[in-house]
Order: C-alpha cells, then sequence, then structure tokens
C-alpha cells in the first residue's frame, strides 16, 4: 500500500473595502437640499412684496411745449433704475412695478384693470428760459449790474422748471403723497425737465417705502 502524503494547507485573508452604505448618502443629501430649501423659503419671506404704481401721462400747464408722453416714460425708466439698487436686490427695499398711462388726471378703469396699488400724477407747471424776469436765483456765470442780474450773463439754453407731484392709493381720490421738485441749470428744456422726472421717482419711492403710522381704528 501507497502512503498518503496531506500536503499543508494555507489559509489567506483578503480585506475588501466596502463602499459607504448608499441609503446613508442619501439621507445626507436629502437633509441638504432641505436646508437649502428652508433658507430659501425664509429668504423669500423676508422680501418686501412688489408694490405696483401707475403713472399718469405728465400734465402740461406750462406755456411751454414739451413732449409729455416721453417724460412720462422718463419717469417708469427712473423707477427701473431704483429697482437695480442695493437695498431691493438684497429684499432690503421693496420694488416699484411702474405702468404707463394715458391719462393726465382723474381716474380710469385702467388703473384697476393693472391692479395697481397707488397713481402717480406729475404736472409741469413753470419752464423758464434765460433771462426771463421771473428767474430769482442767478447762474454762477451771472453778473450783476447795478444790482439787478444783467439777463445778457445768462448762457442762451440756461433754463428753470418746477414739477409738482401727488400720489392717491387705487380707488381714492385723497393725497397720499405730494410735493413739488425744481431745478435751473444750462439744459434743454426736455432734459432738464427729465431730470426732475428722476427726482420725483426717488421721492415717491421714498414715500412708498417709509413705515406709517396704522389709521385709528
Amino acid at each position: 500500500m501507497g502512503i498518503e502524503r496531506r500536503l499543508p494547507t494555507r489559509r489567506y485573508t483578503f480585506l475588501v473595502r466596502t463602499p459607504p452604505k448608499r441609503g446613508k448618502l442619501m439621507r445626507r443629501l436629502s437633509g441638504l437640499l432641505l436646508s437649502i430649501l428652508v433658507a430659501s423659503m425664509l429668504q423669500a419671506q423676508k422680501r418686501p412684496d412688489v408694490i405696483r404704481v401707475c403713472v399718469a401721462t405728465l400734465k402740461n400747464s406750462s406755456p411751454h411745449i414739451v413732449n409729455a408722453t416721453w417724460q412720462r416714460n422718463q419717469l417708469v425708466r427712473a423707477f427701473e433704475r431704483i429697482n437695480k439698487g442695493k437695498d431691493v436686490k438684497n429684499g432690503k427695499a421693496a420694488p416699484i412695478e411702474a405702468i404707463a398711462l394715458e391719462l393726465t388726471e382723474g381716474s380710469d378703469p385702467e388703473v384697476r384693470d393693472k391692479d395697481c396699488q397707488f397713481v402717480v400724477y406729475t404736472n409741469l407747471t413753470e419752464v423758464l428760459r434765460a433771462g426771463a424776469p421771473e428767474i430769482i436765483i442767478p447762474p454762477p456765470s451771472a453778473v450783476e449790474v447795478g444790482g439787478v442780474s444783467d439777463p445778457r450773463a445768462y448762457p442762451a439754453d440756461y433754463h428753470s422748471a418746477t414739477v409738482t407731484y401727488r400720489m392717491v392709493r387705487s380707488g381714492d381720490i385723497a393725497n397720499w403723497a405730494s410735493g413739488l421738485v425744481s431745478a435751473h441749470a444750462q439744459l434743454p428744456e426736455e432734459t432738464l425737465v427729465s431730470q426732475l422726472m428722476d427726482q420725483v421717482a426717488r421721492r415717491v419711492a421714498n414715500d412708498l417705502r417709509t413705515p406709517r403710522p396704522a389709521a385709528p381704528q
């Protein structure tokens, strides 16, 4: 009989790194997404609502001819520039959506149809040319002869203009805010009035964003 020999056996140990559990990874990802969603919702809740303002066409009570529709559009664009400010982008100030109207005064069904909260009316009350006696404040280049400003010292394109404005709540006739802006400069009439529209937009925006005490019950 032959002798049967058994060879010694060797045991090998293999280390296998298993990937993290997929369920755990998904839970972490879901939690992160939820945190981002909640933060976005809280930020959205803090942002003030858009204020819709209808802008009437400029009423011209002065004897000079200006493009009233163009000036109204300048006022609308002025509100659009204000909306590009940091306070609006950061959610600290309410954006103002300006909507052009054809009317110059009075009420219009379009105000209700466009869901405007406020209506802004403007009136060009005065445009004076260089050397007019009504100009009280002369430009720096003006000289005085015998205590009276010499009209010849005024530049040919020197003008003075005044615009009044008032703002009412939609459906109301009482003024919610009102004011007057004026300027005098060596500019054409249309350009000077358009600068006044910028001033009106800034004042109206400030009036709309300034908290007011609640009306008594």
